[in-house]
């Protein structure tokens, strides 16, 4: 058995899945610290799923070899919501070889159910696993998810491009949106309760095209914090941390930019 992993409550991961579900597939890459799941998108966009093995009751990955395949992301989130929102079934995964199915089985304790699934695996080729995380080294804010949103929600939303800049000089950090209605903006001051972290090396200004950022605003809804980090070429990254009786998992969402913006 190449990894095997089970899990008594899933609901957070099912949630957590069912928001980014916006591509057909999903590499899963099952590693000795977590399981990492990357979608398999343009090279403009990267999102991944990072669960840490500590988030799971049991985790057993052959360490010998490198695992990863690719399944259909629609397929699991559908298995997942077999049970709908009725009960906490446990979750267990398998993968015996290379070219084996994935193998799902959910038990639901209260109804005494079992389901037993398969998932078709897939090779994939020409995996390149070199994060875009190392564009996103100058500046850097860690803010309340809560507010995160509360603040793009302020903005216009029929806007085409956000426009997000860092500054180490007052407002500090500054949204806006620009459309054909117009302009909006909103800014948080470094000082703010609901920013534990800013560190800010110089002002980086730049544009986006505000769909790729809304998209994450589903899983933000799941969030406690989300850093946000820019570099240098205007790459953004969006690092979000999910608690769940106690314990987090992560999704990593990089976007490059439109342009820089003076």
């Amino acid at each position: 058995m190449l990894f095997s992993a089970e899990i008594t409550d899933f609901r957070i991961i099912h949630n957590v899945l069912k928001a980014i579900t916006m591509k057909d597939y999903v590499i899963l890459r099952p590693m000795a610290e977590g399981l990492k799941l990357t979608l398999d998108e343009m090279k403009c966009v990267e999102t991944s799923v990072y669960i840490p093995n500590s988030f799971f009751t049991n985790y057993n990955v052959d360490k010998s070899e490198e695992i990863i395949f690719k399944i259909s992301l629609k397929v699991l989130v559908d298995i997942l919501n077999i049970f709908g929102d009725e009960g906490s079934p446990s979750f267990k995964l398998s993968y015996a070889h290379v070219g084996a199915p994935l193998c799902i089985i959910m038990n639901h304790i209260e109804e005494n159910i079992t389901i037993d699934c398969e998932i078709r695996t897939m090779n994939v080729d020409d995996f390149d696993d070199v994060s875009l995380a190392g564009g996103c080294d100058v500046n850097k804010l860690v803010i309340k998810a809560d507010i995160l949103t509360e603040l793009l929600n302020r903005l216009n939303n029929s806007a085409d491009e956000l426009s997000i800049k860092l500054s180490p000089d007052p407002p500090y950090f500054t949204l806006s949106a620009t459309g054909i209605a117009g302009k909006s903006e909103v800014s948080i001051s470094k000082n703010s309760d609901a920013v534990t972290l800013f560190q800010c090396q110089k002002t980086t200004t730049a544009v986006y095209y505000f769909n790729n950022i809304r998209t994450v605003l589903k899983v933000m809804a799941y969030a406690d914090k989300v850093g946000i980090s820019t570099g240098d070429s205007g790459l953004l990254g969006l690092q979000l941390v999910i608690t769940s009786d106690d314990k987090q998992m992560y999704v990593e969402y990089y976007v490059t930019s439109q342009y820089l913006a003076d």
